[in-house]
């Protein structure tokens, strides 16, 4: 598992955002459809999240196990690697 720290990210609304800014994006979660950047570009501001880690995962059973066990924020399906979202 990789872990990834971050002080701040922002849910921001995908649609709001022009296609360069589309680059920060961190991840999309699979649970509830956010998108989590690493800045927050315009003011499509929903919500900031701090002391956060990003979790990578090598499979979907590690990640489930995670899950299972933790307090999650939000997961990805949706990248090369499963991922968590958590608060450190």
């Amino acid at each position: 598992m990789k872990k990834t720290q971050y002080e701040s990210i922002f849910i921001l609304d995908a649609e709001a955002l022009e296609q360069d800014k589309q680059d920060e994006l961190l991840m999309c979660g699979s649970q509830n459809w956010e998108h989590y950047f690493l800045t927050n570009q315009l003011d499509a501001n929903i919500e900031t999240l701090s002391n956060v880690e990003l979790l990578e995962f090598e499979s979907k059973k590690e990640l489930d196990n995670y899950i299972n066990s933790n307090e999650i924020i939000d997961y990805s399906l949706e990248h090369k690697a499963p991922m968590v979202l958590a608060y450190v």
